[in-house]
């Protein structure tokens, strides 16, 4: 059966040379075999530092509550915000507030993701 279609193939010109095949496969290997999306609740700068180092070290996105945070600690919840300005400066990670009504729920990726933002 099988010479039966490599021979309709060839008559309709649809065979391909064995070159041609070996030139056409191409195997693409992901940098980052799969992400961890990261929910969490930031409760102490500790949580927050664990963030830091999901997206700079194991460069997975971060959908971050940091109501509690703001909540029971205005000053940590400041120094959080310059963490990650400085984030955003200097590693090129990506941030954007996802909710404010009450909470304030955010998305930080690394650089490798890029968020796109639409209307």
């Amino acid at each position: 059966m099988k010479d039966v279609v490599d021979f309709v193939k060839k008559n309709l010109g649809l065979d391909e040379d064995e070159d041609e095949k070996s030139e056409q496969e191409t195997i693409i290997v992901p940098e980052h075999s799969f992400y961890e999306i990261v929910l969490m609740k930031a409760r102490t700068l500790d949580d927050f530092d664990f963030v830091i180092s999901q997206i700079t070290e194991e460069k997975n996105p971060i959908i971050l509550d940091m109501s509690q945070l703001e909540n029971e600690s205005n000053q940590d919840f400041q120094l959080a915000g310059e963490k990650l300005k400085n984030l955003r400066e200097i590693e090129g990670v990506e941030v954007i507030l996802l909710c404010k009504n009450g909470k304030n729920v955010i998305i930080i990726t690394p650089p490798e993701i890029k968020l796109v933002k639409k209307d």
